[in-house]
């Protein structure tokens, strides 16, 4: 079952005219007055074969979701990050913990179908990112190539508009003038976070036979801090969900304006049905940054889901050389999602 799928099982129906809808985990509480609240908490396990091992408390997220009218929405999400680790030398370390608005926007139906939303969302781009939950995605880490190529969050307008025609699916998003991210204080340095950008996605699928495929299009032009420097980042994506499995790609390239060194890579993932709440997943990735030189990396995982609040992974990455996430070793977490 796809993993969009096997996590909103439990979720309750909406209406046919509303695309306004809630989390995709399948959990949480409603409310009276249309009030939805939830959230999850992620603790991870790394053992990389030439590092310490370390126990973090790796994030806690809070999501709330009012719905006054059936056209009209407001949604946001808290989430708690850094707040201790334990390591094998020394010992618990804590840093007190960041609180960062990962979204927060208000999101009106104009028609059946497109929709408005104003405020921070995930920027869509990709597969990967407009998920960016611990518990909703097959491994522990996220793939190289979907951080640090674009800004993973956009602040401002969004128009999401949806479409069937013919036994086609249509999804197109655009966004801008927009900022990458809500600064309550100026960035100590510069970031992909902290300039504006604006940009667009266009995916379509349909059914072929016992599979679903869907191809998406994606551009994002932004700039870059105090620099103000101006970049583009394009990438294609891939979904195949076919007897079970559920088979994902990205390829992602980011140009910089000012003519330095581009950043690209890809990945290709299959998760794999081995029992109905148990998934084996495989994948292979590329990446090469701005600087310095490439690498690729194989990961071997399991994704289990035995009751509909608790999620255990346990993944082991295979690589020819360290970057920051995809160093070789085990990793795992367990999520609790309420």
């Amino acid at each position: 079952m796809p993993l969009v799928l096997l996590l909103a099982a439990s979720s309750a129906a909406e209406t046919v005219l509303s695309r306004i809808t809630r989390d995709p985990s399948g959990v949480g509480y409603v409310l009276p007055g249309n009030l939805w609240l939830s959230g999850d908490i992620t603790l991870t396990v790394e053992a990389p074969e030439t590092q310490d091992t370390s126990f973090e408390l790796d994030d806690v997220s809070l999501l709330a979701r009012w719905e006054p009218y059936s056209r009209l929405a407001f949604f946001g999400e808290l989430r708690l990050e850094d707040l201790f680790e334990v390591t094998e030398h020394e010992g618990v370390i804590t840093s007190g913990g960041q609180v960062e608005i990962e979204r927060l926007y208000a999101e009106a139906l104009l028609t059946p179908s497109l929709s408005l939303r104003v405020g921070k969302v995930f920027t869509p781009f990709g597969l990967w990112n407009v998920i960016s939950r611990g518990p909703l995605t097959w491994t522990v880490e996220e793939p190289a190539v979907t951080e640090n190529v674009f800004p993973q969050r956009a602040t401002g307008l969004s128009l999401l508009y949806q479409k069937t025609w013919q036994g086609w699916s249509f999804d197109a998003t655009a966004y801008g003038p927009a900022q990458n991210q809500i600064q309550f204080r100026d960035a100590e340095e510069e970031s992909l976070d902290s300039g504006l950008m604006f940009g667009g996605r266009l995916a379509a699928g349909r059914e072929f036979g016992p599979a679903w495929a869907s191809l998406g299009l994606n551009a994002a032009e932004f700039t870059r801090g105090e620099s103000r420097q101006w970049a583009t980042a394009t990438g294609l994506d891939l979904t195949v969900n076919a007897w079970g499995h559920e088979l994902t790609g990205e390829l992602t390239y980011r140009v910089p304006g000012s003519g330095g060194r581009t950043a690209h890579g890809l990945y290709l993932q299959d998760a794999i049905p081995i029992v109905r709440t148990l998934h084996g997943v495989l994948r292979f990735e590329y990446f090469r940054p701005a600087d310095g030189p490439g690498a690729t990396a194989q990961v071997v995982g399991l994704f289990w889901r035995p009751i509909p609040n608790v999620v255990l992974k346990a993944d082991y990455i295979f690589g020819t050389r360290a970057l920051e996430n995809l160093e070789t070793g085990f990793q795992a977490s367990f999520s609790l999602l309420f």
